[in-house]
């Protein structure tokens, strides 16, 4: 499980590594039809596998095409945006997540049943990402920022006249906002990498990657990989519908997320991340409490099962297995052990159970519903927001292998941490964790909504300038201060 998700990773990661070096040269809509086309290769050499071998490079296809389009949507999506509700129209594609993981599992449950569901599942995934790429070829155009920048000014007129969706623009109107848009972006050139690190760039970078690192400490990736895992042990799954409880989380953060887009532009980028930063923090404290009435502090370091003495804790560590009847933790290696026994999940018997499952479950519906309402989607929107036109994609794509790179740490660490720190340890150090990291930047974080992308990024780079004005005042009157004092031990 945690190498299918570190080739999955690993291929995310290739195909930001290709965007950054792409960078402008290549456009947005190419990027998208290369995304697309990725996704159709990978699904079905997924589902056609008959090796592992197969499997696994159809995964790390799959990973390339789900890394590009991490970056590429919101920044595509926000050049073609009006400033008033551009966080709203970035947030779309949050949304999109977080209905296909509720669809996806349902899916899997309906279909699980049928022989070979998964290569059927992979197939009908590969025939609709063909019809989207279709579409997208048709019906989808550049960006008008993005033809400027690459000297295609008739075909931006065309686009901007296209996405004037309220009314037809006079040619006058189509002039002035090719004028406005023109006046930053042609005096850009191709970039260099290191561009990203020059006094603006930097903070906003810093920005950046440090919201995409502070989403994925708080341990949300781990929280959905394992929430099948973690829902036997709560003992709200059994069977068949082992699938249920993960689906209707999937359902709350698709609640959440659909709520976000009628706030992000109203309330802002900067009280949104707050309140969902804060709210997600308590979750996890509470989530962290739930478990110290389920599994207690036990470490999974037991050299006998039978020293487990709760459900949770014994399902935890994989060599053993609970038997319900006897209510004791056995180990599985036991020949003589009647496996049909074995609990698939733990069962609620007493009042202390009930009290720690419920818990749990209004936990996580808070935790991951406020991941989904704010920190989910705003360093995306964020991200692409900060850059001028020629460094959005390489910035972009700094910023979402920061993103990759710390979801596949905190998926592979969790059950190794859960086994160390325990499993209310584990949520009480993503709570702390995640409360710091976004403390260290909030002071940074410019509020961008409702601002035209040129005026933010000027912003960003006359705030630098700003910083290092002062910075070399600071510095001349030390000297001097340091001159005076010279002088007069001298005397």
């Amino acid at each position: 499980m945690e190498f299918l998700s570190a080739v999955s990773s690993l291929g995310a990661i290739l195909g930001l590594l290709l965007v950054i070096f792409a960078g402008s040269r290549v456009t947005r809509r190419t990027t998208l039809l290369i995304n697309t086309t990725a996704y159709v290769a990978g699904f079905i050499m997924v589902a056609m596998a008959n090796s592992f071998t197969t499997c696994v490079i159809g995964r790390v296809i799959v990973g390339f095409a789900h890394g590009i389009s991490t970056m590429i949507a919101p920044v595509y999506i926000g050049e073609l945006s009006p400033k008033e509700f551009r966080g709203l129209f970035i947030s779309f594609s949050s949304v999109g997540i977080n209905l296909g993981m509720p669809v996806g599992f349902t899916l899997a449950t309906a279909m699980s049943t049928v022989p070979n569901y998964s290569r059927w599942m992979f197939t009908i995934i590969a025939i609709l990402s063909f019809i989207v790429a279709v579409l997208m070829y048709t019906l989808v155009p550049n960006s008008p920022r993005d033809l400027i920048f690459h000297g295609h000014d008739k075909e931006a007129r065309v686009v901007i006249q296209r996405l004037s969706f309220s009314k037809v623009l006079s040619d006058e109107e189509v002039t002035m906002v090719m004028s406005s848009l023109s006046k930053a972006i042609r005096n850009e050139q191709l970039p260099k990498f290191s561009d990203l690190f020059t006094a603006g760039n930097r903070r906003a970078l810093t920005v950046a990657c440090t919201l995409q690192i502070a989403k994925q400490l708080s341990g949300f990736t781990a929280l959905q990989f394992f929430s099948v895992y973690l829902f036997k042990i709560i003992g709200l799954t059994k069977g068949h519908i082992s699938q249920l409880p993960t689906i209707m989380l999937g359902l709350v953060q698709f609640i959440s997320a659909v709520a976000s887009l009628g706030i992000i532009d109203f309330m802002g980028r900067r009280k949104l991340l707050l309140m969902s930063t804060l709210s997600m923090t308590a979750g996890l404290i509470v989530l962290g409490g739930s478990f110290v009435v389920i599994t207690g502090f036990d470490q999974i370091n037991k050299t006998q099962c039978s020293e487990y003495s709760r459900c949770g804790s014994c399902l935890l560590d994989t060599a053993c297995g609970w038997a319900a009847k006897a209510n004791v933790c056995m180990s599985q290696k036991l020949s003589t052990l009647d496996f049909s026994a074995l609990a698939d999940s733990c069962q609620l018997h007493t009042a202390r159970d009930h009290i720690g499952s419920w818990m749990a479950v209004a936990s996580l519906i808070i935790a991951l519903g406020a991941m989904s309402l704010g920190l989910g989607s705003i360093p995306w929107v964020i991200q692409a927001e900060m850059f001028s036109q020629s460094l959005r994609s390489k910035a972009g794509g700094v910023a979402s292998i920061c993103n990759w790179l710390s979801s596949f740490v905190s998926t592979v660490l969790f059950l190794r941490l859960a086994f160390v720190v325990t499993l209310p340890g584990i949520f009480w150090l993503y709570a702390g964790l995640l409360l710091a990291t976004v403390a260290s930047v909030y002071w940074a974080i410019p509020e961008t909504a409702g601002r035209a992308l040129e005026d933010i990024a000027e912003g960003m780079g006359s705030e630098a300038q700003h910083g290092s004005k002062m910075a070399a005042i600071v510095t001349k009157w030390h000297n001097q201060h340091q001159d005076e004092n010279e002088c007069k031990d001298a005397l």
